[in-house]
């Protein structure tokens, strides 16, 4: 069994002289052509130039290593099962013709010879035991190589000493040496939302090649070989290979014309438009299920959380690959003057605790200033948006406060604690309104807290301390919505500086809150 040659180094960043073109991996096959891990879709993937084919590897209840993705039949095969309690006999009726679930030693048959090499990917160390097994078994020329959890690549190095391994990597943070010295990977195998130049030079460095996965649209196919990926895994290789082959011809410099904030602000608040639904409908109907401190007991993190911020950078990069991006779970990316700030769950301890009032904020800045934000609600289902210079919507319906004068007195503010001191200002500051017949309330999401003043609801809201991630789209909705933001030291057209309290008020009620507000905070 022979092992994967790896690809030096990409394409020169800077303009026409391409050195060694990525190579492509073709990820479960062709899954746009034929059915995913299946041999027709190893056969198209093939014959469409790929270098690799990325597969699924599980186990039957009889021990026999096979393609498949989910842990259960259900699908794709319409089996509700779980594989690993299925045998073989039963496994190898579902579908129909060359449509069915492939045995490995098939697929090691069916690239016997091939240009095409074979990734194994699997997720449980008794997979992969079974799985190493079988290509130890076989007779057949193909080379493979193997990806997959710390347990499963230590299980395939003990059966299999000499296995090509490629290492996964799901940080924006570089590699350093202790993260692969001893571990005998050749490549480093990295979600397209986590490269970045420097985990590229640190994994050259280290003799690595670099795989990133998943690329299908051409912009970010350009953009990852321009970055110096040598391998490119997609689900589309034929049009990646028509976009390889037009940067060789044509070179890999950047358009001459960048788009205009316009064209880009027009082309965001579209695609934040559609992540707010896709975030909804996740969010709702996706489980809580492992929950972490991530270091602060207060501030619990979710699968739910990290989940939302991948699909989130996921689809951001695939649509402006060169955009910065800062998320509440995995940090910064870095990138061009526009920049991307996200909290996919604001409002966690009420998620985890089963409170329906948490949202996603997402912030499109350039230079530092709000472009577009967006506020999804899941459980009102709704989305607010706005666009600088454009106002605030939600349901298409326009979102604006009048001028009129607004009395404090049976009215609603809403506040958030957090950060020294915040517990003892919010007390006086609810002691302040009570005498003026203003009642307080503290829901546990500052992003809706603030949101909800653009949407009409309440007449004022207070947060101790900015940040862009939780409360850039918020304020953008206020600014368009015809409220006001203020600090201590008045009104602020944008963002207030990070780490400031700031209040969002209804025009007609500003003054007076504001006045309330911080003497409230000079009495802490």
């Amino acid at each position: 069994m022979t092992t994967l040659d790896q690809a030096t180094v990409g394409p020169d960043r800077d303009g026409r002289g391409a050195r060694t073109l990525p190579r492509l991996v073709a990820r479960r096959g062709a899954p746009r052509v034929r059915r995913e891990d299946t041999l027709p879709a190893i056969a198209v993937a093939e014959a469409l130039g790929a270098d690799v084919v990325e597969v699924d590897v599980r186990r039957t209840a009889d021990g026999v290593a096979v393609l498949l993705h989910d842990e259960t039949l259900g699908r794709l095969w319409g089996d509700p099962r779980r594989v690993a309690d299925v045998p073989w006999c039963d496994v190898a009726r579902l579908g129909n013709g060359l449509d069915r679930i492939p045995r490995l030693d098939a697929v090691l048959e069916r690239l016997d010879g091939c240009r095409s090499g074979l990734l194994l990917r699997v997720e449980d160390p008794a997979d992969a035991l079974v799985a190493t097994r079988t290509v130890a078994a076989s007779t057949w020329d193909t080379a493979v190589a193997w990806t997959g959890t710390p347990e499963v690549l230590a299980t395939v190095r003990a059966a299999l000493p000499d296995a090509d391994t490629w290492l996964p990597w799901e940080s924006l943070a570089a590699p350093t040496a202790d993260d692969t010295e001893g571990l005998g990977s050749t490549t480093l195998l990295v979600d397209d939302v986590f490269l970045t130049p420097d985990t590229v030079r640190a994994a050259h460095e280290a003799g690595m090649a670099v795989a990133v996965r998943t690329v299908d649209e051409p912009e970010p196919v350009r953009w990852a070989a321009r970055l110096g990926a040598d391998l490119i895994a997609t689900d589309d290789v034929a049009s990646a290979r028509a976009v390889l082959a037009g940067g060789e011809r044509d070179g890999w410099a950047r358009p001459d014309r960048e788009p205009t904030e316009e064209e880009v602000a027009t082309r965001a608040q579209a695609l934040a438009h559609r992540i707010a639904h896709e975030v909804i409908a996740f969010t709702r109907e996706h489980p809580v299920g492992r929950v972490s401190s991530g270091g602060v007991p207060a501030a619990p993190v979710t699968d739910v959380d990290r989940a939302v911020e991948r699909l989130v950078r996921a689809r951001v990069r695939a649509a402006f690959p060169t955009h910065g991006f800062t998320g509440e779970e995995y940090g910064d990316a870095p990138g061009d003057r526009y920049r991307w700030y996200l909290d996919p769950v604001d409002g966690t301890t009420n998620l985890v605790n089963g409170l329906p009032w948490t949202a996603m904020s997402l912030c499109l800045t350039r230079g530092g200033r709000p472009v577009v934000g967006v506020v999804a609600d899941p459980w009102r289902g709704e989305v607010l948006e706005a666009r600088r210079g454009r106002g605030a919507v939600v349901r298409d319906v326009p979102l604006r406060l009048d001028d009129a004068p607004r009395a404090l007195a049976g009215a609603v503010v809403g506040a958030e604690s957090g950060g020294p001191g915040a517990w003892a200002a919010l007390g006086a500051l609810a002691e302040a309104l009570a005498d003026r017949s203003c009642a307080v309330r503290v829901m546990g999401s500052s992003t809706l807290t603030i949101a909800q003043v653009a949407a009409g609801r309440g007449i004022g809201g207070c947060v101790p301390a900015f940040d862009p991630v939780d409360h850039g789209a918020a304020v953008l909705l206020v600014l368009e919505a015809g409220g006001v933001v203020l600090t201590r030291a008045g009104s602020v057209d944008g963002f207030p500086r990070v780490g400031e309290p700031f209040l969002v008020a209804h025009p007609g009620a500003a003054d007076e809150l504001h006045a309330v507000w911080t003497s409230a905070l000079g009495s802490r």
